[in-house]
């Protein structure tokens, strides 16, 4: 009887390890493997190496480096959400530059939805080099799941704005939701193919990180090369990176998880924001055009807002938020537990915080602590 047993049990282990290798499944595999999600990822999932090119431009200190003086209470904020790097650049010179926790500015930390932004840099790019039409192409076009079941009407701009309309929910946490399987999963492919249609695209913004896969795939597909080799000839190396980054990929190593997953030193989160400062200009090189930067941080307000009364969306635009902090416009790359990249261009700015905040209760659909960090930075900008 207990032959039997040990049989009837070795029998369903080697069943359950067998599916746990199947699309379907194998992201409790890897979640088992890999542990929750934290901004130190990079050294326990599958990743791949952007190349910086070995030619740092580094940051000229400004004459004021490090001498202006941010409130006690601002620092307490910093200190209390678990700040890990703080940089303020004006005028292209760095200004103020301060780590916590043994981080230096050689230290590599991860993006999470920061990341979303570089994504749309690249399709920005696609756009300008003829790979990709406009903004208002169906995704069919590229993708042929979007062909059918409802999604047809589905456009790029539609993604880029977070108004699929699709059935991925952020806030699922279940261990077969959408997002277990792309964080988890071995094929970021698979995930995008369970998306399905559940209201007409491009009228209600809905966070979801789906979207932004989706326009990774379009990205791998119309330059036909993987994101971070990408990411390295488009930005890294032009921009005179300081490091090598890396970007992380689904369990197979399949794709990049094109929804977060960038990881990178501080000095060089600050050069995505200041391209963008420069309308997508970096020395005498356009590396994106002036019209798709002025596109992806104006807000979509042809968008409602669900959860604020169908008001119109002032706080979204290409995969970059937008809002205010003492009458100043500010444009920002957002991470889940505290990723940002502020660009404050009245001040021509550029504001780096990186983290690993709790998550709490938006205002209007922030963090409260990025208010809080944006008036540091405002409070020694001159």
């Amino acid at each position: 009887m207990l032959k039997k047993f040990a049989i009837g049990l070795a029998f369903i282990l080697i069943i359950l390890g067998g599916l746990s290798f199947t699309p379907q499944f194998a992201h409790l595999k890897n979640f088992a493997t890999w542990g929750v999600h934290t901004i130190h990822d990079y050294k326990t999932h599958p990743s791949r190496k952007i190349s910086s090119g070995g030619a740092p431009q580094f940051w000229p200190l400004d004459t004021s480096y490090n001498k202006g003086v941010i409130s006690d209470s601002l620092l307490a904020i910093m200190d209390a959400n678990d700040t890990h790097a703080f940089l303020v650049i004006q005028d292209g010179r760095l200004i103020y530059e301060r780590y916590w926790d043994g981080y230096t500015s050689k230290t590599i930390s991860g993006s999470f939805s920061a990341a979303k932004s570089i994504i749309s840099l690249l399709i920005g790019i696609a756009i300008d080099e003829g790979k990709i039409k406009s903004v208002e192409e169906p995704v069919g076009n590229y993708l042929p799941h979007f062909k059918t079941s409802g999604l047809e009407k589905v456009r790029i701009k539609d993604l880029l704005t977070m108004s699929s309309g699709t059935n991925y929910n952020e806030a699922d946490k279940g261990y077969f939701s959408l997002n277990a399987y792309g964080y988890y999963g071995d094929d970021e492919a698979f995930m995008v193919n369970k998306m399905k249609y559940k209201e007409p695209a491009g009228q209600y913004w809905d966070y979801r990180s789906g979207d932004t896969q989706v326009l990774g795939l379009i990205v791998e597909k119309v330059f036909g090369q993987n994101i971070s080799t990408l990411v390295s000839e488009k930005f890294m190396q032009p921009m005179g990176a300081e490091a090598d980054a890396l970007w992380l990929l689904d369990g197979a190593k399949k794709h990049e998880k094109a929804f977060c997953c960038f990881n990178g030193i501080a000095r060089d989160y600050a050069r995505f924001g200041q391209l963008v400062l420069q309308n997508g200009k970096w020395g005498d090189k356009q590396i994106v055009s002036t019209n798709y930067i002025q596109a992806a941080t104006t807000p979509a307000t042809y968008l409602k807002d669900r959860y604020e009364n169908d008001q119109p969306v002032d706080f979204y635009g290409y995969q970059y938020w937008m809002f205010k902090e003492q009458g100043h416009d500010i444009v920002a790359q957002n991470g889940l537990f505290g990723q940002y990249v502020y660009i404050i261009r009245d001040k021509n700015a550029v504001v780096v915080r990186l983290g690993e905040s709790k998550v709490t209760k938006p205002i209007h659909h922030h963090q409260p602590e990025m208010f809080a960090y944006a008036a540091a930075a405002l409070s020694i900008l001159k």
